[in-house]
Formats: structure tokens, C-alpha cells, sequence
């Protein structure tokens, strides 16, 4: 490399990642805690992931337990309900306001399947640590910045920047030679603080750098799906997103079917496949259930069953592993992200990569600080020179 440009690598390197320095960090450790996002939660909350003894008996239907939800909630409109894999564990339903401008108290319930109790409720929007506030918060704070879709945007503007700095860092530490990958690597004991920073830096960089860089990668993709779905469509066929999909499957029948009946259909379908979520569009005329197989590559399900509202038949499934090569890039980037494709091994390394861009903003502080110093006192010597 020749010296021109690496110097300039070099100071868009440390610049870059001065300015990241605050974002990386929480995105980092928040990112850790949301690896185990259930299993946190549940600790936290366990009145919503785990019914009483009390609540033995059979479970009463979804259309049972959406009618009471209606009826206890009138200022709202059910979303969605989701059922975990654990089926002794309460069902969430989620809340949306009935107009745009309304805003709810409370917009997630949790409820008994079998006494049609509500045992739970949370508002996922709420700026609180509290123990039932504070696994959605450090979600929407992750993703969307608590800014919603703008801060996805701005969230994964600074990913690709990230990215970026990933990619010169990796330029810069590259041995030349091989015979050089042995000191890259190697952390030099007893050689001072500076050197220590140095070599953490530089050695961490280049082992867990890749995944550092799928991690920011996979991060921008999903946040970015403007940007990210026209450039994988220009490659490969890409089906439409769900929503775009509801639109072509709309049909002008009045509804007639049960959301039980819809969830049978869905199940029918896929019996291999367990129902992870359901909802229903009015608008559309449809219902979409989400299906999680036995090998699911994330832990909420990947395949999303639309149903016809008005006579049960089956219109469409998405599953993103049987598409396209860009249907398939598109359907693992949520897996790859959060470790969930890997199972519990790869949920541990993404926790234990979250740590990493807090190490590297403290060494790469250090090593700034110390350049700084060290271009000041020669400043001041060519000053006293002249």
C-alpha cells in the first residue's frame, strides 16, 4: 500500500471511528442483551411467558380469546397474536389505535389460552427501564434509535459507515507478508499501555473482524429495505414483501371465516410447521399466518401462510429458503443478525461480539489521545526551533 494512501486510510479510519464511537458501543451492548431477548424477558416478567398451575384445563379457540380481548380493549384494534413455543405460556396480543393520530396506553396483552385472563400488559413504546419496559425499549433503542422508521434509517445510514471503518481497519492491519500474520496477531506483554491498546486493537480486529462485518452488514440490510431490496432485485428474482404481497392477494368477499378456521387452513398447509403468529387484514380481505418449522432459522418463524378470508383456501406461502437466491440472501439476514440461525451457539456469539466495539472504542480512543499527544509535543519542538 502505498504511503499517500495509507495515510489517509489511516485518518478516515480514526476519524470515522470517533464518530461511531457512541453508536457502535450501544448498538453493541444492546445488541448483547437481545440476543437472549426472551430469556431476559422472561426473567424479568414471568407472569408473561408462564401460567399458573391453576390454569390446567383445555384451551379455548383464538376467536374466544380475541373476543375478549375486543371487548376489554374497545379503544383499540387487535394486530396480531402470537403464540411462543412453549404452550405453557400465555398468548400476546398486540394493540394497534384505531385512528393514526390516537395513542395507547398499553398496546401488548398478555393472556390465559384456557381461563381468557389477562395476566399481562406493556406498553412497548415506553421510554422506562422497568422490568415489563425495558427488553422492547432497548429493542426499539437498537434498531430504530426510539425514533421509529426515521431513526431505521439514520441507524442504518451509520451501520454502513461502520462498515466502512470495519473494511479500512481490515486494510490497515493486513500483514504485507505472511511471516507477519504471527506479530499481527500476537499481543506484546510488558511493552506499555499504548502498545497494549495497539495490539488489542489490531489482533481482535482481524480475528473477529468478519463478523463484525456481517453483523453491520446484515444490520443496514434489514434496516435499509429501500435501498437493499431494488439492489438484490437487480441481481436475482425477488418476491414482493409481505405487505406488497397482501395487496396482490386482495379480494373484495366479505370475510366469513374464523380466525380459528384461518389458523387451521395455515396449519393444514404446513403440518411439519407450528403457528407462530396471526393476523388479520380488513383491508385486504385475508389473513397472514406466520409458521415456524422444526428447523427454523429464526425463532418467530420465517414462513408467512396468507389465507383467504372469505372461504379458507390457502393463496400463497412465503418461505424464503425454497425462493430465490435473493429471496434466500433477503430471509437469512434476520438469522444471521441475531445468531437465531446457529441456535443457542450462535446466540452466545453474537452476545460475546457485542462486547467487541465497546473494546475497540476504548483502545482506539487510547491510541488517538496518544498520537495527539505525541503530534503536539513535536509541533511544539518545531515551534521552538524556528
Amino acid at each position: 500500500m502505498k504511503k499517500a494512501i495509507r495515510h489517509w486510510l489511516v485518518k478516515l479510519h480514526r476519524y470515522s471511528g470517533l464518530l461511531l464511537s457512541l453508536f457502535i458501543v450501544m448498538a453493541g451492548l444492546t445488541g448483547a442483551a437481545l440476543a437472549f431477548n426472551d430469556d431476559i424477558d422472561a426473567w424479568l416478567n414471568p407472569q408473561f411467558y408462564h401460567l399458573s398451575p391453576s390454569s390446567g384445563g383445555s384451551r379455548q379457540t383464538i376467536d374466544a380469546l380475541v373476543a375478549k380481548v375486543e371487548h376489554d380493549y374497545p379503544h383499540a384494534k387487535l394486530g396480531f397474536f402470537s403464540m411462543g413455543e412453549n404452550a405453557n405460556a400465555p398468548l400476546e396480543a398486540k394493540l394497534r389505535p384505531r385512528k393514526p393520530s390516537d395513542e395507547l396506553t398499553m398496546d401488548t396483552v398478555f393472556i390465559d389460552p384456557v381461563t381468557a385472563a389477562v395476566v399481562g400488559e406493556r406498553n412497548t413504546k415506553a421510554v422506562s427501564l422497568a422490568p415489563q419496559n425495558l427488553m422492547p425499549f432497548l429493542f426499539r433503542l437498537h434498531r430504530y434509535l426510539l425514533l421509529d422508521k426515521p431513526g431505521a434509517i439514520i441507524s442504518g445510514s451509520l451501520g454502513l459507515l461502520w462498515l466502512a471503518t470495519l473494511l479500512m481497519g481490515f486494510a490497515l492491519a493486513w500483514p504485507r507478508h505472511r511471516k507477519g500474520w504471527g506479530k499481527a496477531l500476537s499481543i506484546k506483554r510488558g511493552a506499555g499501555g499504548f502498545r497494549l491498546m495497539y495490539d488489542l486493537h489490531r489482533s481482535v480486529g482481524l480475528v473477529a473482524g468478519v463478523l463484525l462485518v456481517m453483523t453491520a452488514f446484515t444490520g443496514a440490510v434489514m434496516n435499509l429495505p429501500d435501498v437493499a431490496r431494488p439492489l438484490v432485485s437487480s441481481l436475482s428474482p425477488l418476491t414482493p414483501p409481505p405487505k406488497e404481497v397482501a395487496k396482490s392477494l386482495a379480494t373484495e368477499s366479505k370475510q366469513q371465516i374464523s380466525w380459528q378456521q384461518a389458523l387451521a387452513s395455515a396449519q393444514a398447509s404446513m403440518p411439519r410447521a407450528t403457528p407462530a403468529r396471526i393476523a388479520r387484514d380488513d383491508k385486504h380481505g385475508i389473513y397472514q399466518i406466520r409458521m415456524r418449522k422444526p428447523d427454523d432459522i429464526q425463532d418467530s418463524g420465517s414462513v408467512r401462510v396468507f389465507v383467504d378470508a372469505a372461504d379458507g383456501r390457502v393463496l400463497r406461502a412465503l418461505d424464503p429458503l425454497t425462493g430465490s437466491g435473493g429471496d434466500a440472501f433477503i430471509g437469512v439476514q434476520y438469522g444471521l443478525h441475531t445468531g437465531q440461525i446457529l441456535g443457542l451457539p450462535g446466540k452466545i456469539l453474537v452476545a460475546f461480539m457485542g462486547f467487541l466495539p465497546l473494546l475497540f472504542a476504548i483502545t482506539g480512543i487510547a491510541i488517538w489521545l496518544k498520537k495527539r499527544k505525541s503530534e503536539t509535543i513535536v509541533r511544539a519542538r518545531h515551534l521552538h526551533q524556528a
